[in-house]
């Protein structure tokens, strides 16, 4: 499973594939770029880690959602 990040990068919020420094995505606010990553990630696996403005993560999202291991029993 890839995992992807989301993060503010001066006045702009981007999603890149980690480990990777290019830009996926980029938006102008935290919201756009999260509908956008929703819209990129439909067919593809993996998981986004979403930060705050303080760079630390706040949510995490697996995508498709059944991919989630919170959502298994075990």
């Amino acid at each position: 499973m890839q995992n992807y990040h989301i993060t503010q990068d001066q006045n702009r919020w981007v999603l890149k594939e980690e480990g990777d420094e290019r830009v996926l995505i980029e938006a102008r606010t935290q919201d756009e770029i999260v509908q956008e990553t929703r819209d990129y990630m439909k067919l593809r696996v993996g998981s986004v880690k979403i930060h705050g403005t303080d760079g630390q993560i706040k949510e995490e999202r697996t995508y498709p959602r059944d991919q989630d291991p919170r959502a298994t029993k075990g």
